[in-house]
């Protein structure tokens, strides 16, 4: 039989009581690979519509030529 010292995974003995600073720590434990995750995702998805952006022409490099004004009469 186990004694009733032993202390079970993941629970803390009924004695301690959980303050918000571990709350918040393990908090941040569990959700530190997503956050990381999400970072790098969001960093990826900047520098394509930047990449976007910088290669959308200008107005001044694509403006029509100026048209043939010349007039032919043919008589």
């Amino acid at each position: 039989m186990p004694s009733s010292n032993q202390k079970k995974i993941g629970q803390r003995p009924e004695k301690e009581t959980v303050t918000l600073r571990d709350t918040l720590g393990d908090t941040w434990r569990v959700m530190k690979p997503f956050v990381l995750f999400s970072v790098k995702a969001l960093k990826v998805v900047a520098h394509a519509l930047i990449f976007i952006v910088r290669h959308i022409p200008k107005l001044e490099e694509h403006q029509p030529k100026s048209k043939n004004t010349k007039i032919i009469k043919i008589q």
